[in-house]
């Protein structure tokens, strides 16, 4: 089972998904969990969390994309611009 972080954040986060959204659009999500004292580690968690129930259906490459390039600006593993955190997670 999928954990929470912050209820409301992690709807608008599932909606960005599920609607492919941007990059900036993803980034501004981020930066709201940055901006409620979420750490870094948590949301990767909840990113990785969400790779595998992506895997058994048609929505496979595309939104594993998305899901790869938010735990990207996540982890610090992005041009400089994007990160939203300091900190490198692994």
């Amino acid at each position: 089972m999928l954990h929470t972080i912050l209820a409301d954040i992690d709807r608008d986060l599932f909606a960005a998904l599920d609607a492919r959204a941007d990059s900036l659009t993803l980034r501004a999500i981020l930066l709201r969990y940055h901006a409620s004292g979420v750490t870094a580690a948590q949301v990767a968690a909840l990113l990785h969390g969400l790779r595998p129930s992506m895997q058994d259906g048609a929505q496979e490459g595309p939104l594993e994309d998305m899901i790869l390039d938010a735990l990207d600006m996540v982890t610090g593993w992005c041009a400089p611009q994007l990160r939203v955190w300091d900190e490198q997670v692994i």
